[in-house]
């Protein structure tokens, strides 16, 4: 279950990380589309609204707002948030929750509200997920407990 905390921040990290360049997803690019866009110079802050889908090589997320906080320059990225069905799909895995938090510099990703993290016929399930690239995860049941299932994996005959 680790390795899936692991795929998963590392995915989310490098489809946010606009600005960096990272050996495997350099060459493709960072695509948003929504069906509106409004960019607030003073604040540093874009909102993406309706139908939002962000995609990065393998990576997919969907959600119905997109919220990305730049630092004083306009050039990074130190937070982004996407709210509401929120849904997201990678090679190795998928998930969803009602709002999904990233901060690039911590490498930390915050999965809030019927979290779900799927690997395969894997899953974790939470209100709320916590969980950093080094592999270290909390997770949280405000309104119903914690969930993990983890099948045996399959050998080969």
């Amino acid at each position: 279950m680790k390795k899936l905390i692991i795929l998963f921040i590392t995915a989310v990290s490098l489809t946010l990380n606009v600005y960096g360049k990272t050996a495997k997803n350099e060459n493709f690019p960072l695509i948003v589309e929504a069906r509106q866009l409004t960019y607030d110079k003073n604040k540093q802050i874009a909102t993406y609204i309706g139908n939002v889908i962000v995609e990065k090589g393998d990576l997919t997320i969907k959600g119905d707002k997109l919220y990305l906080y730049f630092d004083k320059t306009g050039k990074v990225v130190e937070k982004a948030v996407m709210v509401g069905n929120v849904t997201f799909r990678w090679k190795q895995g998928s998930g969803k929750c009602d709002e999904l938090e990233y901060f690039p510099g911590q490498e930390k990703v915050i999965l809030k509200g019927n979290a779900q993290l799927k690997q395969g016929k894997n899953v974790i399930i939470g209100d709320r997920i916590v969980a950093f690239r080094n592999g270290n995860v909390t997770v949280e049941g405000i309104k119903q407990k914690v969930k993990t299932i983890i099948y045996p994996e399959e050998t080969e005959k």
